[in-house]
């Protein structure tokens, strides 16, 4: 079914399951008013902290790719893991789980369930 076909309520069930599964949790905090702004930003930071930890993670998994499938599944793609971001991690994946043997085929997979 199309997202646009959707009831409202079916799409905000789906919003907030695509928060639940990226790890996110939804919390009502009591604040003064004039300290809002202060907890926004610092919401902010903590989403981001997040994302920076993922994305280290992945430019790991991508140097491992490269590394260990290089001349296999890698050979005509070129991305350097150290500045690879969230795309170019997908790119890998995609590369590993179609051109790769069972163990690429499985880190293709880590870096896919990463990026989601």
């Amino acid at each position: 079914m199309s997202v646009n076909h959707l009831s409202v309520r079916e799409r905000v069930h789906l919003s907030r399951e695509r928060r639940r599964q990226a790890g996110l949790q939804r919390v009502e905090v009591l604040v003064p008013a004039d300290k809002i702004d202060l907890l926004r930003a610092y919401a902010a930071q903590l989403r981001e902290g997040t994302q920076s930890e993922k994305l280290l993670v992945l430019r790991q998994l991508v140097a491992k790719a490269y590394q260990n499938f290089h001349a296999s599944c890698l050979d005509n793609i070129t991305i350097d893991p150290a500045n690879a971001d969230f795309s170019d991690a997908a790119i890998v994946a995609a590369a590993l789980m179609h051109r790769g043997q069972a163990e690429a085929y499985k880190l293709g997979r880590q870096i896919r369930d990463l990026i989601k």
